[in-house]
């Protein structure tokens, strides 16, 4: 069984999140789906539309579900050509600083990619 990720398939920052870890993910460990996909269809996992919306959600083989910092972290830990980097993430204390900078990113994620987000659709 793969891990699932669900990102927000309206989102052009998350579009290209996804586009660029399927490029790292040479053992297709990852399936991405679509949140308004995953909405649509009956799933054991219920997530409040909101916090879909708010940051990255996985689902693990296992079941455990990672949000946000610890979803990216946990990805990463997947692919060859990151596996180093997210070994980094995992020492001690690493969530005081990695959690404030995903949520600011994933708060803010409407300014990144401006020239693709005319329709608001990056908004929160």
């Amino acid at each position: 069984m793969k891990t699932i990720a669900l990102y927000d398939g309206t989102c052009s920052l998350c579009k290209e999140t996804k586009r660029l870890s399927e490029k790292l993910d040479w053992l297709k460990q990852v399936e991405w789906i679509s949140l308004q996909e995953y909405e649509r269809n009956l799933n054991s996992i219920s997530f409040s539309k909101q916090d879909l919306r708010k940051e990255l959600h996985i689902i693990t083989p296992a079941g455990d579900i990672k949000k946000g910092y610890y979803a990216v972290r946990r990805l990463l830990r997947h692919f060859p050509a990151t596996f180093l980097f997210s070994v980094l993430l995992y020492i001690p204390f690493t969530p005081i600083i990695g959690n404030p900078i995903y949520q600011w990113i994933a708060k803010n994620r409407h300014k990144f990619l401006k020239k693709k987000c005319d329709d608001g659709s990056c908004s929160l």
